[in-house]
């Protein structure tokens, strides 16, 4: 649709100019939130160039605290050797001097000497239990010697001794016989 105007003006279309603006408005407010992103992008980058400045602040730090340590755990090292090493040497180069007072030699002997005597004591009651097994030990044996009136031999061995006696018997009679 046009308006109509003179032969030499050409016509102008509404609806065009309608559409061009409303084209114009809308390319507006893209640019404008295009803009809004831009800066939030450029702010975005700006937040992590201070975060990749601090990361590397810190990594180096890191780094230094890492060296140090290693010099500290080196130094303590180094430190404990030569601690164990005036050990060893304190070691090797003290020497004691000890003393003994006569009154801990009086002592001494007179602990040693109540040892002794507690262990005669002891020996003494040792002996006199095994004096009273012994003579318990010779009743029982008198005993057994009365029942059976002179040595005891078991059935067994009694026919194994009278048979050997009638073999070495015959055998050495039958020698003297044969030598004559």
């Amino acid at each position: 649709m046009g308006i109509g105007k003179s032969k030499n003006t050409p016509s102008i279309n509404v609806d065009d100019m309608f559409k061009t603006a409303e084209i114009s408005q809308e390319i507006e407010t893209e640019k404008q939130g295009a803009d809004k992103l831009l800066v939030e992008i450029h702010e975005a980058k700006e937040a992590l160039l201070k975060i990749h400045q601090t990361l590397q602040e810190v990594i180096k730090a890191e780094s230094d605290a890492a060296m140090v340590l290693k010099a500290a755990i080196d130094s303590s090292d180094s430190i404990i050797n030569g601690i164990c090493n005036a050990i060893v040497k304190a070691e090797r180069n003290t020497q004691f001097k000890a003393t003994i007072k006569s009154e801990y030699l009086t002592q001494l002997q007179q602990l040693l000497d109540q040892a002794v005597e507690a262990w005669k004591t002891v020996l003494k009651n040792h002996r006199s239990e095994q004096a009273k097994m012994l003579t318990g030990h010779e009743a029982n044996m008198r005993k057994i010697l009365r029942r059976n009136e002179g040595i005891w031999f078991s059935d067994f061995w009694m026919k194994v001794l009278v048979i050997f006696l009638f073999v070495y018997t015959a055998i050495l009679g039958l020698v003297a016989y044969c030598v004559t």
